[in-house]
């Protein structure tokens, strides 16, 4: 494999890494950030269980 090979195929790696790292860039800015009623439905439930309302 000759110099020109390499540097080809680096060159062609290079470019491929630079376009993943923007359009990972553009995916994480384009996010939607969820509303704060959303945020309360999916908050987690206490495990605590309430005996006195059982009784």
């Amino acid at each position: 494999m000759t110099q020109k090979y390499w540097f080809i195929v680096t060159i062609l790696t290079l470019i491929t890494v630079i376009a993943w790292v923007i359009f990972d860039i553009v995916h994480t800015r384009s996010q939607v950030e969820m509303p704060a009623k959303w945020q309360e439905v999916v908050e987690p439930i206490s495990p605590d269980f309430n005996l006195q309302g059982l009784q």
